[in-house]
């Protein structure tokens, strides 16, 4: 049933973009803007989708639809956040799916492909987003070269918790980007992006799934001392985000282990938390599709525990 619906609604989708194609400019961007509300609730069924392989092939021609809506209303911020949610979920579970394929098996020429896919995509979105913000506060792009203490004075100054999602969203696209950067001196601009974080979690600590206290407890746990991290902030963010989600998001989990746990150099808690994710039952319906990604990289650093853990 669920597979009809999702295809139901691509097909709803193309045949949308291609009635738009004939129209005039203003029709279409109206058509466009009335059919946003079908788009987010496509969303929900692809959260809740139980087939990871059919989900992955029908992202990308989603994307591209969405893409040539955006372009007849690229003023419509609720179709602009969602091309950024499903760049990110794309790149995430599929691209980099398939680069830790790749790597595992030792083809370093396709990991390095596909890191530079994830790479565009990541960017892509950190663009959107950003677009989005700019719309909301024209001097944002000038305002996030601040220091970090000035960047968080304007935030406290510019914004309140009805601009939480593009700001999320700019903080979890940019991070991934530089994440899959070639140029490591992107990693300058996670100063700027702590603070963003920091931002989101004093109004909303559990907002998408703790996705603030994620990026923190990644940072903390796997930046050195010397650049500003720290292992037992990094794990208590964890932690929180554990509680604030019930451990239902399995990203969560996935993310504790591979950042706090291998960098830590704790077996035990690593091997615990992918025996949790591989044992859980189904978590219910918005966590479905997360948590078969989660699964399968859970799968495959099981497999890896000799590799990532050594005396």
């Amino acid at each position: 049933m669920k597979r009809r619906v999702l295809s139901k609604l691509l097909a709803g989708v193309f045949i949308a973009s291609v009635s738009l194609a004939a129209s005039g400019c203003s029709l279409r961007r109206t058509a466009v803007n009335t059919t946003v509300s079908v788009l987010a609730e496509g969303d929900i069924v692809a959260r809740s989708y139980f087939d990871w392989e059919s989900a992955g092939s029908a992202t990308p021609a989603g994307i591209i639809q969405f893409e040539g809506m955006h372009r007849v209303s690229p003023d419509n911020e609720e179709l602009t956040l969602m091309i950024v949610k499903a760049y990110m979920a794309y790149a995430y579970g599929w691209v980099m799916d398939a680069y830790e394929v790749a790597q595992q098996k030792g083809d370093f020429e396709q990991a390095e492909h596909h890191k530079q896919r994830a790479f565009l995509m990541y960017s892509r979105a950190r663009d959107l987003a950003l677009r989005a913000l700019e719309a909301r506060d024209p001097e944002i792009r000038q305002s996030l070269t601040l220091p970090p203490k000035e960047l968080a004075a304007y935030l406290e100054r510019k914004f309140d918790e009805d601009d939480l999602a593009p700001l999320f969203w700019l903080m979890m696209s940019w991070t991934s980007a530089i994440n899959n950067s070639p140029h490591s001196e992107d990693l300058a601009d996670m100063a700027q992006l702590r603070t963003i974080a920091s931002w989101v979690i004093a109004r909303k600590p559990d907002y998408e799934d703790a996705g603030a206290l994620v990026f923190l407890g990644g940072f903390e746990s796997s930046m050195p001392k010397a650049v500003g991290g720290d292992p037992a902030k990094g794990k208590a963010f964890f932690e929180r985000a554990l509680e604030l989600t019930g451990r239902k998001n399995h990203i969560v989990l996935i993310n504790y282990a591979m950042l706090y746990a291998v960098n830590q150099g704790d077996r035990a808690l690593f091997v615990s938390l992918m025996r949790e994710i591989i044992e859980a039952p189904d978590q219910g319906a918005p966590f479905r599709m997360s948590n078969k990604v989660a699964r399968r990289r859970a799968t495959r650093a099981l497999q890896r525990v000799d590799e990532l853990f050594y005396d």
